[in-house]
């Protein structure tokens, strides 16, 4: 029944602040409401305002039965608006100038309009997009509205001691009002869908009078409440041996990181720069606990670029996260991405498996099945979990113009947002990225971003993202050549930057080879394996991997079950299969199988895969993704036969990167990249990047980690040379193109500093 729904969604929104339920309690503390019985009341009543659009006579037709008291009506259409927007135009066009319907408040009538008109789009938007205002339309009926009007009078004597601060106009009120609207649009949503499961509200069948109804769902609510898992206690900080008991002797990023002042109040950004095997992941993990500890954030959610490297991690993690709270809590361990279902060993905790959600009617689903089934998609409720692990992309969509972003920034926020391979993302994705750090740092809450490899001008844009959410004007100090691993600290007004130095068995030096057609390359590789050895082609694009994988196989100079091919086209089940069976091969643990094999991939391994390739080529890439590949050449330290040793020198020959490039032209024509290599220039359309990445490697002749890092890396992205002038035209192609890309959503972008 319409007026006794509303009343069950109130209830669970009523429990919700009483029990704090992810900080809803503590937003209305902010908002100037220090009386939990007073925002508890206040937020029930809201939520009885959520579904007025469904006295309309358009929603009611669209169940009719001849028990149910609704008039005939001859008309047999209305125009389709979902009853969000149908409930906010009855406010905007009606209600408004209603005040008996109002709550206490020492405001003005005016002003207390203006207040209640911020609120409305929170709870009649409840379907996770705010609603359509209107001007005009015929979907109500003069009884309709006043069945509204009645309904809303009855409940308002529900609430005796609600009462709406004279804060809330001021313009500091309604700035911060803007702020945390999203949240607790977030736990709007939540309620209603907890309240509309008939798990925990049975539907009646008599009615009964309001009073009776509320008392009933409020005990009914009480219990309902339970299914949001508590807030699990953080544990103290004690060391490095309680998330790592491995560690014996931290690396000197690991010591740098428990050096680091964390005292400061406001919210802090720090950006770990260091090579491959300096133990990023677990300085970033071990920060994290410290400023868990400190009371800076209840959870974390990292975020990595491709879902092989989130498995990766959530293996890595679901060793140690249990140490970062007390022994008899209950956090939850969640791993987010589009195919999470299919991981095996991932089982989802935040849920228990029998709660549904909304039955209502959404605009894009079936009415028998409404936001069920948006209920039963983690990847929109897993940031909601203490510790998270997924693709970066799931944190992105939270300053996106995706559905429910308002439950991605509730589950981001008072939690520590890690994100790892910042180098990897395009220039759309970074400009994604810079807005959630923005918006994070707007919350007060603290980022740790991972790279091997960053450019001046990345570290320059991501400060200064981070600093306009802080509400400062800070840049990013400029470093030099020999600035390398790097550490940096944004702390309120101050920018905290120091060298790491680098433990000796992680330093390396890769030779820089060669190779201007396929055919040489076919051969190296039938060479390495007829010696024994294994060794990899990364190709840019995945039709280039498949087909020399086929040439390959038809050549018969290798044997088929000596090849493997792996790249992200295949249906996940057999891509985890392949990703399983090349960390068998060529993983880290001596293995016997990695004599004389090949493998054919894309750019699935060059990140967070523990490969070890005794050879390798690559196509042609942009000058980080270089030195991403390099670092699964020759990875750990073995003998001549490949098999692992413990320690001392490796006994292999001299690692080198071999090179599918063009010819090296000192001035390039338009076709200079195409002409070799059609796909790669597709996939990477700005062709300068690429003709100074091959510029620098064979002036340098070598990749020398750490040492090179910064020169290689400032010579391609540092704007130290000049283009030729047809680079410069498939540059201004590529921008383009991303800036059309942008163009595509900013229109539709949520405004988060607006408010809902």
């Amino acid at each position: 029944m319409i007026g006794e729904d509303p009343l069950d969604v109130a209830a669970m929104g009523y429990w919700m602040v009483k029990r704090d339920i992810y900080g809803l309690a503590g937003y209305f503390r902010r908002l100037g409401i220090n009386d939990i019985e007073n925002a508890a009341q206040f937020f029930a009543w809201l939520l009885c305002w959520h579904d007025i659009g469904k006295f309309s006579r358009s929603f009611q037709q669209l169940y009719t039965h001849d028990n149910l008291c609704v008039q005939k009506d001859s008309r047999n259409t209305y125009e389709k608006i979902s009853h969000a927007s149908l409930g906010y135009w009855l406010w905007n066009s009606h209600f408004i100038d209603c005040p008996e319907l109002f709550p206490n408040s020492s405001l003005s009538i005016r002003k207390l309009k203006r207040v209640i008109t911020l609120w409305m789009p929170l709870t009649t938007g409840h379907h996770g997009r705010p609603p359509v205002g209107m001007r005009a339309l015929d979907n109500f009926h003069p009884s309709d509205i006043k069945a509204a009007h009645d309904f809303l009078l009855a409940i308002k004597s529900l609430f005796p001691d609600m009462e709406i601060p004279s804060f809330w106009d001021d313009d500091a009120g309604v700035e911060l009002f803007s702020h945390l609207s999203w949240f607790i649009s977030a736990a709007v949503v939540l309620a209603d869908w907890t309240g509309s499961s008939t798990r925990f509200f049975p539907r009646v069948s008599q009615r009964m009078p309001l009073d009776v109804y509320w008392r009933q769902a409020n005990a009914q609510a009480e219990q309902a409440v339970n299914v949001f898992p508590p807030a699990a206690a953080v544990a103290p900080f004690t060391g490095i041996e309680t998330l790592f008991p491995f560690i014996q002797h931290p690396t000197p990023l690991q010591k740098a990181v428990l050096e680091l002042d964390i005292s400061q109040p406001r919210p802090q950004l720090f950006i770990l720069e260091d090579v491959t095997g300096a133990g990023k992941t677990e300085a970033a993990l071990i920060l994290t606990h410290r400023l868990m500890s400190a009371g800076k954030a209840q959870g974390l959610f990292f975020g990595l670029p491709t879902m092989a490297t989130a498995n990766a991690m959530f293996d890595r993690l679901a060793q140690s996260w249990l140490a970062l709270y007390q022994s008899d809590a209950r956090p939850s361990l969640v791993l987010a991405h589009s195919a999470r279902g299919l991981m095996e060993g991932f089982n989802q905790r935040i849920w228990p498996g029998a709660v549904s959600g909304s039955e209502e009617p959404d605009d894009e689903q079936p009415f028998s099945q409404g936001c069920a089934a948006w209920f039963a998609d983690s990847n929109k409720k897993a940031l909601l979990a203490e510790v998270g692990v997924g693709t970066l992309d799931q944190a992105l969509m939270a300053v996106m113009p995706f559905k429910h972003n308002n439950l991605r920034l509730l589950g981001l926020d008072n939690k520590v947002l890690l994100a790892d391979e910042i180098h990897a993302y395009d220039a759309y994705m970074s400009r994604i990225l810079e807005s959630l750090i923005e918006q994070q740092a707007r919350s007060g809450n603290c980022v740790i971003l991972l790279s091997a490899t960053l450019s001046q001008q990345q570290r320059d844009k991501l400060v200064a993202s981070f600093s306009r959410g802080s509400g400062c004007a800070l840049a990013a100090p400029l470093l030099g050549d020999d600035d390398y691993p790097w550490l940096t600290q944004v702390a309120g007004r101050e920018v905290i930057s120091r060298y790491v130095a680098t433990r000796k068995e992680v330093e390396r030096s890769v030779n820089i080879g060669w190779l201007d057609n396929e055919e040489a390359c076919l051969t190296r590789i039938e060479q390495s394996a007829s010696e024994g050895r294994c060794i990899a082609w990364i190709r840019n694009s995945i039709d280039d991997a498949v087909r020399i994988y086929r040439q390959l196989l038809a050549r018969g100079a290798i044997p088929a079950e000596k090849i493997s091919l792996f790249h992200s086209r295949f249906a996940f089940y057999d891509r985890q299969r392949i990703e399983t069976e090349t960390l068998s091969h060529f993983g880290k643990d001596d293995s016997t199988q990695r004599a004389g094999r090949v493998l054919i991939a894309t750019q699935v391994i060059e990140q967070s895969l523990d490969i070890d390739m005794d050879d390798m080529i690559s196509d042609l890439a942009p000058i980080d993704l270089l030195i991403q590949r390099s670092g699964r050449l020759q990875r750990h330290i073995r003998d001549r036969r490949g098999r692992l040793k413990i320690g001392g020198e490796d006994e292999r020959a001299a690692p080198q990167l071999l090179i599918l490039a063009p010819e090296w032209d000192e001035a390039p024509q338009e076709e200079w990249l195409t002409s070799a290599l059609r796909n790669s220039a597709y996939v990477y359309p700005d062709h300068g990047r690429l003709w100074l990445t091959q510029r620098v490697l064979r002036q340098q002749g070598a990749i020398r980690m750490p040492q090179s890092a910064r020169l290689l890396i400032e010579s391609v992205y540092g704007g130290r040379y000049r283009y030729s002038r047809w680079f410069s035209q498939s540059r201004a192609s590529a921008v383009g193109k991303i800036l059309l890309r942008s163009r595509v959503c900013s229109p539709n972008a949520p405004e988060l500093q607006a408010g809902i």
